[in-house]
């Protein structure tokens, strides 16, 4: 938090802008059982954003696009599945697109399922350890779903990537 706090305040010290962020719902249910990479989702702004920073204004609900990075399904010795989403841009009603990227201080664009083994140090205890391994080894994992409605943070525009623009923690009223 530091470290956040003091970063922040070097590049406010540097004039350089905060990056505009805006909170979106996904609209399409992902799921590591079913999707696969190169898959696509949809999601809506859940509020509007005035123009400024060189961005255009952006209404509420406006729909957005990504695409599945990478998509695994649960494997045996309890590997868990696993979904790494990427939105990609908003569409705004005159035809536009602004680019948007995850929130990196955010990790909800990384998904995991639970790998639901025992204890490793269960397989310590005399007698019981085969079979906690013996467990661990051929089992599932569970798969992983993003559900509809999910929320999470982006980051408008692409001054992110060119470092034109700083993110401090949420907590700093950074989001609209």
């Amino acid at each position: 938090m530091i470290v956040t706090w003091l970063a922040a305040g070097l590049f406010a010290m540097s004039g350089l802008p905060r990056c505009t962020e805006v909170e979106i719902s996904i609209l399409t249910r992902m799921s590591s059982s079913t999707d696969f990479g190169g898959g696509s989702f949809a999601f809506k702004t859940m509020a509007s954003v005035p123009a400024g920073n060189g961005l255009p204004e952006i209404p509420a609900g406006t729909r957005g696009f990504g695409v599945i990075a990478y998509a695994d399904h649960a494997h045996g010795a309890g590997t868990p599945g696993r979904i790494v989403v990427e939105p990609r841009f908003l569409a705004l009603p005159d035809g536009t697109h602004v680019p948007v990227i995850g929130d990196p201080m955010e990790a909800e664009s990384f998904v995991t399922g639970k790998s639901k083994n025992v204890s490793g140090a269960l397989a310590y205890v005399p007698g019981l350890g085969l079979a906690v391994n013996g467990y661990n080894a051929l089992h599932r994992g569970n798969e992983v779903t993003i559900e509809r409605g999910t929320q999470f943070h982006v980051v408008l525009g692409d001054a992110l990537a060119t470092g034109d623009c700083y993110l401090t923690t949420n907590d700093d009223a950074n989001v609209h």
